[in-house]
């Protein structure tokens, strides 16, 4: 166990940690706060504190000369919200000269949409982003007859808003802007509010529409209803990217000025005095407008609901208690400055403490608390459902993003965050049946590769957040995950379970699909060890080593493999259809838990530290007819560190500062690319600190040079403190020695253990590379097992031929045919008089049966042979490779191997002999065909009977068809000295 020598650091003040969580997830106000300036910088340590370091505006300006693959910039907004809130109240843009809306904020724009209370930061999906659900705009227009002079629903253009950029002021948790009608506009929050105050020239008229069917994205229906000084409503409209999912939002409005008349409109009428309207699909198709004193300075509270407007009214209520807009602005920044400082860091330049402060800022937006201030939450059933006393319901998750730090970063420093968030992903599984990978509130949907969010439980889990129901969260795993892979939500999920692969004619992202799904295994069968359950860490750590199936050994990459073959013609500097954003050049790094066979694989440390060199000349260098990485989208994010396990992490601190220099700036563009719920900005943090969790579903962290001289992680509610010291860090930017709580150690990481408990690391710096972490023992873990299991579940019973596949045509092996023909499980099989005796497998129904060939050590107990002769078959075949004899001394021989396709006819290749016939293959989708099947014995090949047979390792590449082994077999009677297989 990692422990520290030091003295225990102090504990924070008793109240201060509570008041955060209460904070961040109640919105709870302390009476009589004023807004307060930035907490004054330590002298001598840096000139600009943590709150005052946040620039909400960097990430808000698309760079339009860069074509990447996806947008260039943040996509973020700079409006009012509070860590993990529910509320984000912020502007919306309108670009005049060519009426481009985006979706959210765009720097470039000239117009405001209004003042929404929704929005999702970072995402893709351009002009489809969703939220901005229940805009508001501030009108100083005439009222002829009381009346809006056009209906909203026709031109809702006409009330768009001028401003200039020199008017807007943002910090976190406030944002103001002068608007061109004279009226200035500020906004705050709660986690579940949003306070406006809206100050009306004495000039004109003082009136607030409510666009209650003004969402972003497609509206299904409104409605808004005006009694005396309160407006609600609803809307239903459609989740982000607009494919599917649609949700339900309330609202209910609040005003510390009278309403002096009111109106709504419904489709193009308006209609004065009217208190309801409903809409349809119409965008904007129901609205209402209220009129307030000429010069009135109004204050809105608005809370916002998931399940009625009663609980929208109770949030507000209860969250504001009739404090004013400062009060709350107040208690806003305070939640901010608690929160910014679970993450300190000492020294660094003013730009450099910009960057990382709003870096981490912008990490903490998503995920999202869905319950009510009653603990009502509406679940992915449908139903309302109601959280534990003193915990909340997260909803909205970017899995393929947040899984690769993000997800590390809040259970790193808001520990009981993490444990609800487990629990809110292990509700939504039990509700769903299932496990989306891209939720946006309570609507499950299918985005990107992968399923990930059983990755981000494991890695949350690994960081000491395990107060859920952790059992419950691991049997949906295995249950949903396992064959006949009829509850998962994966594509082609039979065909990975089965075969270990997604076949390239798939297209759909099919090669990246399987690196994806080989690491939401690996974080399955970590959460399986840590909870004891050996049997399912066993089946999902084969799984997990799925990757190997693509790694071509040819080629020396990972490339597209059909099932006759790898693609060797595809360009990997390409984005095509094989890879998910991303080239295969990118892909071709992320294996993030063994990254040792996949640097093995690529032939040794240094071919692999030449082609990681060539690949980080470009650090941003999108998707087209590249070799170059892509540092600013998701797939390229653990690359850096890879050159750890090369022993080489002077290297990884060279790229993190490059990228930090080259690709970030503090200006409105200066995220390079989409944040994506804040997963940009959480690897943007882990660069800065020196620190980073590499291996998605464990708690394990690579060391490497920081940009500050002193980090502190104080983990909110919990004593966990990690300190990090680098003195000179500026000047010598290379780690010379590093000493855990004051012991020396030469290991460029640090275990799960450290994570969790916390502890002191000092770094002792300097101007060149040295040989710390450069040793063999200094490198990080790679994680092998199940590397050489069986990987293919070839045979099924009749009547489930979903339990397996040996074809990718979603043919299989009849289980009980084979047993008429022989090959019961455990079953002795002779090769004829050659003294070899095959054993058939003895495994259960839906487990692996079979090898599919990617350099699997088969041991074989040291024993004297004079041949060796292999059972098995070839799918879409014949197919041929070569296998290695291991001997006890040390020495090797190749072998060769060939094996005929198991529907020949009599076509027999290479000497293979029949040993099981059978007639019928069973079906995935019921039955079984006609075809007759054969399972074949190799010609044994004579091997040095003077030596001891230690293990084969089958081929690490094969040609044309699939080759399946079923097992390998010696012989000690006389093998001709020519005898081979092929």
């Amino acid at each position: 166990m990692w422990r520290a020598t030091e003295s225990p650091a102090p504990t924070p003040p008793p109240g201060r940690r509570r008041l955060l969580t209460a904070a961040l997830v109640l919105g709870s106000l302390v009476a009589g706060l004023v807004p307060a300036a930035g907490a004054a910088a330590s002298p001598g340590r840096s000139d600009v504190a943590a709150f005052d370091a946040v620039d909400p505006f960097i990430g808000t300006r698309l760079d339009t000369s860069q074509n990447k693959g996806n947008s260039a910039y943040g996509n973020t907004y700079p409006g009012a919200t509070v860590p993990f809130g529910m509320v984000q109240s912020s502007p919306t843009t309108y670009r005049s000269s060519d009426g481009d809306q985006k979706g959210g904020y765009e720097y470039t724009a000239d117009k405001l949409r209004g003042f929404g209370m929704t929005r999702l930061s970072g995402t893709g999906c351009e002009g489809r982003f969703s939220g901005f659900d229940f805009p508001v705009l501030p009108y100083t227009g005439a009222l002829p007859g009381g009346s809006l002079p056009t209906a909203p629903a026709d031109r809702i253009t006409d009330y768009y808003l001028g401003f200039d950029h020199a008017d807007e002021k943002a910090d976190p948790g406030y944002y103001s802007v002068g608007l061109a009608n004279g009226v200035d506009a500020e906004l705050t929050a709660t986690t579940r509010t949003t306070v406006s105050r809206f100050d009306f020239p004495s000039d004109g008229g003082a009136t607030l529409l409510f666009d209650v069917a003004g969402s972003n994205n497609r509206v299904f229906g409104s409605e808004v209803t005006v009694d005396g000084d309160t407006v609600s409503g609803w809307v239903e409209a459609a989740s982000v990217c607009d494919e599917g999912g649609r949700y339900r939002a309330y609202f209910s409005t609040t005003f510390d000025r009278p309403v002096r008349s009111h109106g709504t409109w419904q489709g193009s009428e308006v209609r004065p005095g009217a208190a309801t309207a409903s809409g349809g699909t119409a965008k904007h198709g129901a609205g209402a407008y209220l009129v307030f004193d000429r010069g009135a300075r109004v204050t809105a509270k608005t809370g916002l609901s998931y399940v009625s407007v009663e609980g929208a009214a109770r949030n507000a209520a209860t969250e504001t208690r009739g404090r004013s807009f400062d009060a709350v602005r107040a208690q806003s920044a305070r939640v901010w400055r608690d929160a910014l400082s679970t993450l300190r860091v000492d020294g660094g330049t003013r730009d450099q403490r910009v960057k990382f402060y709003t870096a981490l800022y912008h990490a903490l937006l998503h995920p999202n608390v869905f319950d009510d201030v009653s603990g009502e939450y509406r679940g992915y059933d449908g139903q309302v459902h109601r959280v534990e006393r003193g915990r909340h319901h997260y909803v909205t998750y970017a899995g393929w993003d947040i899984y690769r730090s993000q997800a590390q970063l809040v259970a790193l420093l808001f520990p009981e965050v993490g444990s609800d968030i487990n629990q809110s992903l292990t509700d939504m599984a039990r509700q769903t049946g299932t496990w989306p990978n891209w939720p946006h509130l309570n609507r499950s949907q299918q985005k990107m590769s992968g399923d990930s969010l059983q990755s981000v439980v494991a890695s949350i889990d690994a960081f000491g957040s395990t107060d859920y129901d952790r059992r419950a969260a691991l049997e949906s795993m295995r249950s949903t995950q396992t064959l006949p892979a009829d509850a998962t939500l994966r594509r082609h999920a039979y065909q990975y379970a089965t075969v270990g692969f997604v076949e390239s004619r798939k297209g759909d992202s099919a090669t990246s699909k399987t690196l994806e799904y080989a690491v939401d295994d690996f974080g399955i069968a970590q959460l399986a060890k840590r909870l004891g359950d050996e049997e399912t860490y066993d089946r999902f750590m084969v799984r997990a080593q799925s990757w190997q199936n693509l790694f071509d050994d040819v080629s020396g990459r990972i490339r597209p493999r059909d099932r006759t073959g790898f693609d060797r013609t595809f360009d990997l500097g390409e984005r095509g259809n094989q890879f998910e954003q991303a080239t295969g050049y990118q892909y071709g790094w992320m294996v993030p838990h063994n990254v040792g066979a996949l640097i093995e694989k690529r032939g040794g440390a240094e071919a692999a530290l030449r082609d990681l060199d060539e690949h980080t000349r470009e650090l941003d260098a999108g998707v087209y007819g590249t070799k170059g990485a892509y540092l600013s989208n998701q797939p390229s994010f653990t690359m850096p560190f890879v050159y750890h396990w090369l022993g080489r992490p002077d290297r990884t601190g060279e790229v993190l500062r490059r990228a930090a220099d080259e690709m970030y700036d503090t200006t409105p563009s200066g995220l390079p690319g989409n944040d994506d719920l804040g997963s940009l900005s959480s690897w943007y943090v882990w660069a800065n600190i020196g620190l980073f969790p590499a291996i998605p579903g464990t708690a394990d962290l690579l060391v490497s040079s920081p940009l500050f001289e002193r980090v502190v992680v104080d983990s909110a509610d919990s004593r966990r403190r990690i300190t990090l010291h680098a003195p000179g860090v500026g000047r010598a930017p290379y780690v010379a020695a590093l000493k855990v709580d004051g012991r020396a150690a030469s290991q460029s990481w640090v275990p799960a253990e450290f994570t969790r408990e916390g502890g002191r690391l000092d770094l002792r710096m300097a101007s060149r590379p040295g040989s710390w972490g450069t040793g063999a023992r200094d490198l990080p873990p790679s994680y092998a097992d199940g590397t050489d299991a069986r990987n293919n579940t070839g045979v099924t019973p009749d009547g489930h031929g979903n339990l397996g596949s040996l074809d990718l045509s979603d043919n299989s092996l009849s289980r009980e045919r084979l047993a008429g023909a022989g090959a019961a499980p455990g079953a002795k099989l002779p090769l004829g008089d050659t003294g070899v005796v095959f054993t058939w497998p003895d495994t259960g129904p839906g487990r692996p049966d079979n090898w599919i060939p990617h350099g699997q050590r088969v041991p074989l107990g040291g024993r004297k042979a004079t041949g060796i002769s292999f059972l098995g078959l070839a799918t879409n075949g014949p197919s041929q490779g070569t296998a290695v004899v291991e001997y006890t001394d040390g020495s090797t021989q190749s072998v060769p191997v060939g094996l005929t396709d198991w529907t020949p006819g009599t076509d027999y290749r290479f000497g293979n002999e029949p040993l099981v016939v059978t007639t019928g293959r069973n079906r995935a989708a019921g039955g079984s065909d006609t075809a007759q099947t054969k399972v074949f014995g190799t010609r044994p090949v004579a091997l040095d009977p003077a030596k001891r047979v230690a293990a084969v390792v089958l081929p690490r590449d094969t040609d044309r068809g699939v080759m399946h082994v079923f097992d390998v077999a010696l012989t000690d009677r006389p093998v001709a000295a020519d005898g081979q297989d092929g």
